[in-house]
């Protein structure tokens, strides 16, 4: 019969990063192409081992847990049993495992052993180790209580590192699950695996190759000259020779790293580590130090910073911006003189474009907008001449996309959020109409997406939460199709991880907290697997840290203190390591560790006195502050010291710190950023200015806004009104 699911996966919450990851990894595993299709005693063998049902997240949306864990294992075909001596102990684990070999084919029941031993509860003075569930090791009555009739345990995968590892375990399961030979998959996954290793490394190698080559044939021909020295016809032929082969030798090279910064591109930065990637770099860029760069031709000194661009993004991932500055710099300086040279090669102003827009944007990371502005309108009238000189180029189109994105960031960030809305649907026309040439390239999927994604940021920033919503929804559906791709193409799970971030934000503002904690639920699972491919990349771990803070605040708003209070202690970890990596990273420090530390200070606020004092809301005031008053602060950092300020005033009682906070939040009526006009609202209801506070509000209830925190400002607006209405009227 066909079944719902592939697989149930019972486990204890104590494991639940284990079944996070069990889930996610054989979601998206993908069966090798030659075994696809092929007749098992299973039938046809399928591409996929999805859906894959697991309850600790998916039973919420069920009316009655038990009714709806019953009938989610009734339409899954096998069982997976997470092993541990945590599970072992779960009533739960040992109720699931109970029903389904009551109830199912016993023989489809799987385990996977992440902890503990099994067997071991017939071990003396061992018997806490076993990991094994009773039910598992026992047959059951028809009350589905274990007897005391052993039976032989099921198929069981081991993860642990003595045992098969996770790859191992991985291919155990799904080997059975398929109904597959386990020896036929591995050597199929081992080939796939190698494949995949061979597209990002032969470049590298291909490029050693041809570096040693050169620097081995360099030696050769001055020692071939000596002995040739007095010999003149001998001389000349050998060094004709020589040179014939030095520059074929130069011309694979070069070729090579033409073929890294084109073809292999995307393949490095969508399947490779930060390593690897670096790694590749420092040969290309190598190969070029080792020449005098004043005897490069034009073409040369054009790849020469088209590699420091990729090293420095490379540097720009791992946090360390300084770094990526210099490369970007230098890459710049070339690019300038090269294109002052030749100003009509098209090829020039695209190079020199790529490096403006990357020291544009290191300033704008930084918090430096004057700088940022100056670069990123450079870019644009950059990409703007490329498009002018070749209007069919869909290369050149792509660059005029990406300028009017920065432009319209920039518009955001001045609190101009009509002109951004019309930038980013331009830019989102542009990537569109380059979509539909090329549906399945990563790259152009990506770039539409982005488009999207900064269109809803400006419909949210004009209050038009449900157009942001529907916005966002089809920056999802874009990237679905490509999300399940093995090996992750990573761009595209970090832009996935941001989108539902963002969706997560909106639907906290439109006051809906359990689409909130779905949608952050999502973003925190994209980003541990951004994190589990390479957790070098600060990228990935300022999307986790992003991810955690929404979570929690919506864990908040549900009243699950406990698990709020987890969640941003680890938004604050995570944070805090990035922070401390760079300082002058204003979205690090002034952005997600400010916003993580101010919801910390609400949970304790709510726990208790004992867990809570003014001087806490005080450090953080006195950390970001000074952050907030730089002329290059970003919004989102003055809106969270607002909100800081208002909190202090709320929890002192006093006027005098009422005061205070409207006085320092009255330029968030420049950014209209809801959230700003929120605890503005708030603060001039406090400090006297009812009537503007109750305009403000009224203009976000049209909106439609009703986050959590502003119900209940609102509320007391309201209440406040009508007490003024009724004492007008005695």
């Amino acid at each position: 019969m066909p079944y719902k699911y592939k697989a149930f996966i019972s486990y204890s919450w104590a494991d639940r990063r284990w079944g996070e990851w069990l889930h996610r990894t054989l979601e998206t595993y993908r069966t090798p192409k030659a075994l696809i299709g092929k007749e098992t005693a299973r039938g046809p063998v399928p591409a996929r081992l999805h859906p894959i049902f697991k309850d600790r997240e998916e039973e919420a949306a069920g009316s009655s847990i038990g009714a709806s864990i019953e009938a989610a294992m009734r339409e899954s075909e096998f069982l997976i049993v997470l092993c541990s001596p945590r599970s072992a102990q779960s009533k739960w684990v040992n109720r699931e495992v109970a029903w389904f070999k009551a109830n199912r084919e016993r023989e489809n029941v799987l385990a996977l052993v992440i902890d503990g031993e099994p067997m071991a509860s017939s071990l003396p003075g061992r018997e806490v180790e076993e990991c094994f569930p009773k039910s598992l090791l026992m047959k059951v009555g028809p009350d589905l209580q274990p007897t005391d009739e052993a039976e032989d345990a099921p198929l069981a995968a081991d993860a642990r590192p003595e045992g098969d590892g996770k790859r191992g375990a991985i291919l155990k399961l799904a080997a059975a699950m398929l109904g597959l030979g386990l020896d036929d998959l591995v050597r199929r996954d081992d080939r796939r695996r190698q494949a995949r290793r061979r597209l990002v490394t032969g470049a590298s190698l291909g490029l050693a190759a041809a570096m040693a080559f050169l620097a081995f044939d360099a030696t050769r021909a001055r020692i071939a000259a000596d002995k040739a020295r007095g010999v003149a016809v001998a001389a000349q032929g050998l060094a004709e020779a020589e040179r014939g082969k030095a520059v074929k030798a130069r011309d694979d090279a070069e070729g090579i790293i033409e073929l890294i910064l084109t073809d292999l591109k995307s393949d490095l930065e969508g399947y490779g580590t930060l390593k690897s990637v670096t790694a590749i770099g420092n040969r290309a860029i190598g190969y070029y130090e080792g020449q005098d760069v004043k005897r490069l031709t034009p073409d040369q000194l054009g790849r020469r910073a088209r590699v420091l661009l990729m090293l420095g993004e490379a540097d720009n991932k791992r946090g360390d911006l300084k770094a990526a500055l210099a490369r970007y710099e230098t890459a710049a300086a070339t690019t300038s003189e090269q294109l002052a040279r030749d100003p009509g090669n098209a090829q020039r102003i695209f190079d020199h474009a790529q490096s403006v827009f990357w020291v544009g944007y290191i300033a704008w990371q930084r918090g430096d907008a004057d700088r940022a502005k100056l670069q990123f309108t450079e870019y644009y009238a950059l990409a703007t001449r490329l498009v002018a000189n070749d209007p069919g180029n869909d290369d050149w189109r792509a660059e005029l996309k990406y300028a009017l994105n920065n432009l319209g960031t920039l518009a955001l960030d001045e609190g101009d959020a009509a002109a951004a809305e019309a930038y980013f649907g331009k830019s989102l026309d542009l990537a569109l109409s380059r979509l539909v040439k090329s549906p399945e390239d990563a790259d152009r999927v990506r770039a539409a997406g982005q488009a999207y994604a900064w269109l809803a940021d400006a419909r949210s920033r004009l209050l038009k939460f449900k157009d942001a919503l529907a916005t966002r929804e089809e920056e999802l559906k874009l990237y679905s199709p490509h999300l399940l791709r093995e090996p992750p193409i990573v761009t595209l799970v970090s832009a996935a991880a941001v989108a539902e971030h963002s969706s997560a934000q909106i639907h906290l503002a439109l006051g809906d907290i359990e689409a909130a904690l779905l949608h952050s639920q999502r973003a925190l699972a994209r980003t541990e697997k951004l994190i589990a491919f390479d957790g070098s990349r600060s990228e990935f771990q300022e999307r986790n840290a992003m991810a955690l803070v929404v979570y929690g605040e919506a864990l908040l708003h549900a009243k699950r203190i406990e698990e709020a209070r987890q969640a941003i202690d680890a938004c604050v970890r995570v944070a805090q390591s990035l922070s401390d990596r760079d300082r002058n990273v204003v979205i690090w420090r002034g952005n997600v560790l400010a916003q993580a530390r101010l919801i910390q200070a609400k949970i304790r606020s709510l726990e208790g006195a004992d867990r809570f004092s003014v001087a806490e809301i005080d450090s953080l005031i006195e950390e970001i502050a000074p952050l907030a008053a730089a002329a290059k602060a970003a919004p989102q950092t003055k809106r969270i010291l607002c909100q800081a300020l208002a909190m202090r005033a709320k929890i002192l009682n006093e006027q005098s710190a009422w005061n205070e906070a409207a006085r320092r939040c009255g330029n968030l009526q420049r950014d209209q950023h809801a959230d700003g006009l929120a605890v503005l609202a708030e603060t001039l209801a406090h400090s006297g200015d009812r009537q503007e506070a109750m305009r403000i509000a009224a203009r976000l209830v049209s909106a439609g806004y009703r986050h959590p925190d502003f119900v209940a400002v609102n509320e007391e607006l309201r209440l406040a009104n009508l007490t003024d209405v009724t004492q007008s009227k005695d």
